[in-house]
């Protein structure tokens, strides 16, 4: 009962799955998984989901039921072609942002109405696993200073935890699935994210977070800043988190000495597994 609309050359040919790519794999399973039927890159149902919205896209949508478009996550503001949804509001049902702080972003930087923002984050897959430690520590790093990887590096060889390094874009999803279970704990270390795939797939495998969190946007300057972090989605189950370096040796005594308590995978189950997402996606299309 949904048109998906997708190009796959949005994804620019990365070697490994891209975060946007990752949407549409997850999304697609989870629709299949929740026996919704779909439709790609036509219009045979009702509701129109517009997941990207390049220029390519924003030609489409001229030709397709303004009324049940559903536009997003993947739209970049700043975009021209964009601007013309804040002037027609009637050209489409809602704008999808991943995360309440990038609705926050919309609306009070780019002056869109709170009601024509929802919050959709896609389904996290929940694998079978069996945790066996073999590494004390996965550090996940992506968009944050070499000089904090080297300080997060020296923190974990003065405590002699072992510990590998995956860096966004120069991984396979493989390693991430071997890893996780096989690792004690996770230390994130990560620029803002608008939802944070990777991060919600490693605590899928019940893998507790250590998370070096970050207070602000700053990609466009300024300007545009809005509070925002590493870890949209999160609860205390899933570990414990800092901002200031400060904190670091304290936080992580805190949670170590705890590291048997958490259950990440239960936060998962609870708030982003493949039945909780597609649930919402319907509720903002207003199907029953």
């Amino acid at each position: 009962m949904i048109n998906l609309f997708y190009e796959e050359n949005y994804w620019g040919g990365a070697k490994t799955m891209s975060g946007p790519a990752k949407v549409i794999h997850n999304l697609k399973e989870s629709l299949d998984q929740e026996k919704i039927p779909y439709a790609i890159n036509e219009e045979k149902y009702k509701n129109n989901f517009l997941v990207q919205y390049d220029y390519n896209a924003y030609l489409k949508h001229s030709k397709l039921t303004l009324e049940n478009c559903v536009i997003g996550p993947q739209i970049w503001m700043f975009d021209s072609h964009v601007a013309e949804l804040k002037e027609n509001p009637n050209y489409y049902k809602s704008i999808i942002t991943p995360s309440q702080w990038v609705k926050d972003l919309y609306v009070s930087k780019f002056g869109y109405p709170e009601e024509k923002i929802s919050v959709w984050p896609v389904g996290i897959t929940l694998p079978e696993y069996k945790r066996e430690k073999k590494y004390g520590c996965l550090v996940y790093y992506k968009r944050r200073d070499t000089v904090e990887l080297d300080k997060v590096r020296s923190f974990l060889a003065e405590r002699k935890i072992t510990y590998n390094v995956m860096e966004y874009g120069k991984y396979s999803q493989n390693a991430l699935e071997i890893l996780a279970p096989e690792s004690e704990f996770c230390f994130v270390l990560n620029g803002t994210e608008s939802q944070g795939i990777a991060i919600q797939e490693i605590m899928s495998y019940n893998t507790p977070m250590f998370v070096w969190d970050i207070e602000s946007w700053e990609d466009q300057g300024p300007e545009w800043s809005v509070p925002a972090t590493s870890i949209p989605y999160w609860s205390p189950e899933c570990g414990e988190w800092f901002v200031n370096p400060d904190d670091m040796e304290f936080t992580f005594n805190q949670f170590y000495s705890r590291i048997g308590e958490y259950n990440p995978r239960k936060y998962i189950e609870d708030n982003l597994s493949y039945k909780k997402s597609v649930e919402k996606l319907l509720e903002i299309f207003d199907v029953n």
